[in-house]
């Protein structure tokens, strides 16, 4: 039987990273995701969860066990077998390369076993559908949606098709199907009622004709290529072979790349090679009739998979860098005062501030030489630290982004001395580096400018800043862009929430008509086994000012395609820009500029403003002054509340980390994994010195802070002011650590 492809969603699904909460983590033993489902009668349905395939109606055909989501109380543990894979404390989660769409219909295929059930729909394929696109999604959302898997017997011409199933999966597939049939031909009579195109659309037709051909052409190709995902016949010959033995005694194979190594397609398909795991052996098997070079590429490409694992695996690196006060603002003190609350558990966060009084003149003379080799200790650690970190994210794959953020420091944990309210700034410098302290830039600069004035002042820093494009021909011709930001539960997990970014632009300051570039879902609310911390996160603490920076990599924590549900998609298209009246400036006012549908149940909603402006001394460097308004008042045009954040980066930053985007299993990104490249010197005289890229970011970073300073205003005490205004728990930046 000739085999079928379901080629461009599966690649999709192929290439990305999943990351599963590990079931039933107790007394130190990490259970593997990959269980087998001892009562078929507790399915689940949720969104990308397919049910249990368990009874087949085909005499010799036999499922594979299915892999199960994490049960989600004691009563469903009680009814799960699970395997350790492994015994090691400090995994508390398995990173995998498996696909969310493979189910145990699937897994049956890949085994090579006989389909559970084949029916003829009476019509070629192509006659019900003539669009190869639309069969292709057609039948992997049928399969998805009822654990089965879809195949045509032999080709899109045939009439016949084949299901992988157990008993209920194939009847509830069989029914849709027939259905799906008779809507097609109901649809096929409407077209046919309707008058002939034939004689004033016939080129659109030919040109419809041309596509539908050489989508045909594709699906072939593909079928071809389809039997690598199974497994070879016994004693079947090649003319190339290649092992590779699994070095990775913590974690099994199966359990980073899927039962079949499901999470390997793209290397079969693409090399046309077959690879196996003999679990026993714990090696890798490729063969291949196309020649040695495949086997080779597909050998070195699994073997660079560990190292991909181990950058995803490695600790993050984490400083809390304490930025010395200049002699005219110095105190000798540290205390706190009482923060948000923040993360999970709501723990109370504190912010510490300078106290006690400020030195005589005459006393402040050493302090100009300390603090200048304070500063140099910390720009030397915060290089080490990030040097360290791009060592080993070259093999990462997926959407990387490195940010300095401007805000607002609190410690979630500190190790503070009891019976004291304040401490020594030294001690304070000395300690809060320690092992255990944990911390959040909270995003709030603490401002108590208006927002005409701050805006004004960006207007007025041509010494600092320039137009971003060459079409503005001044700060005050910069345009916003408007982010909706719509806080929502998943459709089908109602325990999930999950935010939506629609993004609007507009080419000028006078251009009223914006336009959504681009929507974006992401992750959100309490954080589960796919949530990472930042590889890297350097904290420079200005007791000063207030307004502290962090130099940060983070992770996107995007939701895969394949979980996005048609409802999801449909509600994003809704998502429109609203033109404000006349009178109205959103970036004065805060007024709301996007309306949005309501299919889906919405928790909170925001809207970021943000100006873009680059620095005159680097263009390539930008700064994105940011006003965040939330939407809970009585009026849904106005927002409750505000704050404003700011944040730097050079672009040259995104477009090296863009290639991680795009890898594939076992690739690596072709930039150099060293400083220097992304910290570029921007003077030629000092090109020379030591660092001098990452010396003349330091420096561009500490003018940028002292402007923040200035749109801070002038309070008769800014630290506490800062400390006591409201910063609600959702404004935090990703970098948010909760307390244990």
């Amino acid at each position: 039987m000739a085999d079928y492809n379901y080629r461009n969603r599966e690649k999709e699904n192929a290439k990305e990273w999943q990351i599963k909460e590990e079931a039933g983590v107790q007394k130190g033993n990490v259970h593997s995701y990959f269980n087998e489902w001892v009562d078929e009668d507790q399915t689940s349905e949720s969104a990308g969860e397919d049910p249990a395939v368990s009874h087949t109606q085909h005499p010799s055909a036999s499922v594979a066990p299915r892999s199960r989501p994490p049960p989600r109380n004691l009563n469903q543990l009680q009814k799960v077998n699970y395997k350790k894979p492994f015994d090691n404390a400090k995994h508390k989660q398995v990173i995998t390369f498996a696909r969310k769409r493979d189910n145990a219909a699937r897994a049956a295929y890949r085994a090579g076993q006989p389909p559970s059930v084949i029916i003829d729909l009476g019509r070629p394929l192509t006659e019900i559908e003539p669009s190869v696109a639309r069969i292709q999604r057609t039948f992997e959302e049928i399969g998805v949606r009822f654990g089965s898997f879809i195949l045509p017997e032999r080709s899109l011409k045939d009439t016949k098709i084949s299901i992988w199933g157990g008993r209920k999966p194939t009847d509830d597939t069989v029914t849709e199907l027939r259905q799906w049939r008779s809507h097609a031909r109901a649809r096929q009579r409407i077209q046919e009622s309707r008058p002939s195109g034939k004689d004033n659309f016939a080129r659109i037709f030919s040109i419809i004709g041309d596509s539908w051909a050489a989508e045909e052409k594709t699906a072939k190709r593909d079928a071809e290529r389809q039997h690598y995902q199974k497994a070879p016949q016994q004693g079947q010959k090649f003319k190339s072979n290649g092992y590779y033995l699994w070095p990775n005694s913590e974690i099994r194979a199966i359990d980073l790349f899927g039962p079949h190594c499901e999470a390997l397609d793209t290397l079969r398909i693409e090399h046309r090679v077959y690879i196996n795991f003999d679990e026993a052996r714990s090696i890798f098997k490729v063969h291949s009739n196309s020649g040695a070079e495949r086997v080779n590429e597909v050998v070195q490409r699994i073997e660079n998979t560990i190292k991909e694992y181990v950058a995803r695996d490695h600790r993050p690196v984490t400083l809390h860098l304490v930025e010395p006060p200049s002699p005219p603002d110095h105190r000798p003190n540290v205390q706190t005062v009482a923060g948000p609350f923040l993360g999970v558990k709501q723990a109370r966060s504190k912010i510490p501030i300078l106290d006690g009084e400020k030195l005589a003149p005459d006393d402040t003379t050493d302090l100009e030489q300390e603090a200048e080799n304070s500063m140099s200790r910390n720009k030397s650690w915060t290089y080490g630290a990030t040097q360290k970190v791009l060592e080993r994210i070259p093999y990462y794959r997926g959407y990387l982004r490195m940010r300095i953020n401007f805000g607002t420091f609190a410690l979630v944990k500190f190790q503070w001395p009891p019976g004291v309210s304040s401490v020594t700034l030294e001690k304070f410098a000395a300690d809060i580096q320690l092992p255990g302290t944990k911390g959040t830039l909270i995003r709030n600069i603490g401002s108590d400018r208006t927002p005409q004035d701050i805006l004004e002042r960006c207007r007025q820093a041509g010494d600092l800043f320039q137009a971003v494009s060459t079409s503005e021909q001044s700060l005050a011709d910069v345009p916003p862009q408007y982010v909706a930001m719509i806080y929502l539960r998943h459709p089908e997990k109602i325990e999930e929430m999950v935010q939506l970014e629609v993004t609007f632009t507009a080419n000028n300051a006078k251009d009223k008509a914006f336009e959504g570039s681009k929507a974006l879902w992401t992750k959100g609310g309490k954080p589960d086994a796919t949530t990472q911390a930042p590889p890297l996160e350097v904290f420079h603490i200005r007791l000063h000012s207030g307004i502290s920076w962090q130099l940060q990599i983070s992770m996107e924590n995007t939701i895969d395609i394949s979980r996005i549900t048609p409802r999801m998609e449909e509600f994003a298209r809704g998502v429109r820009f609203k033109e404000p009246p006349a009178d109205e400036n959103p970036a004065i006012s805060g007024y709301k500029v996007f309306t949005s549908p309501r299919t889906l149940p919405i928790i909170g909603m925001e809207q970021k403003t943000t100006f873009r402006y680059s620095l005159k001394a680097q263009p390539s460097c930008i700064l994105e002054l940011s006003r965040y308004d939330e939407y809970n008042g009585t009026d849904p045009r106005y927002p409750s509340s505000t704050q404003w954040a700011a944040s730097f980066y050079d672009r040259d930053w995104d477009v090296k980390f863009s290639e991680n985007a795009g890898l594939g299993v076992g690739q690596s990104a072709s930039w150099n994994p060293q400083t220097e490249p992304f910290f570029r010197a921007w003077n030629a005289s000092t090109s020379k010195a030591p660092h001098a890229g990452f010396t003349d970011v330091f420096r561009q970073v500490q003018a940028v802070a002292s402007f923040l300073d200035k749109l801070k205003g002038t309070l008769s005490d800014p630290n506490v002011a800062s400390a006591t205004n409201e910063i609600s728990q959702e404004t935090a930046f990703e970098s948010e650590v909760t307390s244990e």
